[in-house]
């Protein structure tokens, strides 16, 4: 007798955040049910809040694995990945919590298009009205920005978008182009993992995209010690992507960063650079045009 596999394999990062883990899978149940053959797959980094015995609770249906130390993102996820048995990963954050259609448009642009990387949704901040990510853009200098990080609105409704990269806080790939290219990086520590697989991608010859219809609520962050490793892991991204990236996607990408940029300077003034805000308006109005050099 042989079992069917399932179509994707949900794969969740857990360190503590008992009450998000808990919500998380709620939101999973009700939007999937019925519509497609998932599984769940958990990895408990070492969790001290009841999260393991809660996980231990949950009984065979949701496959979960614990780490006695903390490992991180990049390798907790590399090894669920081993484990699952779909032809798509989806990566989910247990502070995310979806909601609606969200993940069958997204599986849907991997099936219908070649040279499929990765499939991100915009996410909206939990509790606020703002959102967080409509896809990856790069600054000229090549640091990776949110575009759409703060706005209020929602551009390109109804449109599947391409752009340089997308957060795995939620996102679908295929399981085979993951393994192909070996995964996320584990050099990196909870932050840039996302950002230099799908440059990897690209490299590749495939592209990252966006379902701007597939929206769900991030509380981003979450996880304690969550942002201590930020200027390394930038550090790492910029020493091996440096370059490359301000050659090709900060050049397709100035408009876009610019918009961004030059939105975030009206809302949070105190948290922007003034010259690099006056450069982002003059290439925003095409006063001055980032090239290829």
């Amino acid at each position: 007798m042989t079992t069917e596999k399932p179509t994707v394999s949900i794969i969740i990062s857990v360190f503590e955040q008992l009450a998000y883990t808990r919500k998380c899978l709620e939101h999973l149940g009700k939007t999937l049910k019925g519509k497609i053959s998932y599984e769940v797959l958990i990895v408990d980094d070492a969790s001290k809040d009841g999260t393991k015995e809660y996980l231990l609770s949950l009984g065979p249906s949701i496959r979960v694995f614990f780490n006695n130390e903390k490992k991180g993102f990049a390798k907790n996820n590399n090894s669920a990945s081993r484990e699952a048995e779909g032809k798509f990963l989806c990566f989910l954050n247990n502070d995310v919590f979806v909601q609606g259609n969200w993940l069958l448009p997204m599986i849907e642009v991997l099936k219908k298009n070649n040279q499929v990387g990765m499939v991100g949704n915009v996410q909206r901040l939990s509790n606020s009205i703002r959102y967080d990510h409509m896809g990856v853009v790069f600054a000229p200098e090549g640091n990776p920005r949110h575009y759409g990080q703060g706005f209020y609105h929602r551009p390109f409704k109804g449109q599947v978008k391409k752009w340089s990269a997308v957060t795995a806080a939620c996102c679908v790939t295929e399981r085979e182009t993951f393994h192909n290219l070996g995964g996320f990086n584990e050099i990196y520590l909870n932050g840039c993992e996302d950002v230099d697989l799908c440059l990897r991608m690209n490299a590749n010859g495939l592209f990252n995209y966006v379902v701007h219809d597939s929206v769900v609520t991030h509380v981003k962050g979450a996880s304690e010690g969550r942002k201590l490793h930020n200027e390394k892991n930038a550090k790492i991204l910029l020493d091996h992507w440096g370059s490359k990236i301000r050659m090709n996607q900060s050049v397709l990408d100035q408009r876009s960063h610019a918009k961004t940029y030059a939105y975030r300077g009206f809302f949070k003034p105190w948290s922007i650079n003034f010259s690099k805000w006056i450069e982002s308006i003059l290439i925003l109005f095409r006063i001055k045009t980032l090239n290829r050099s």
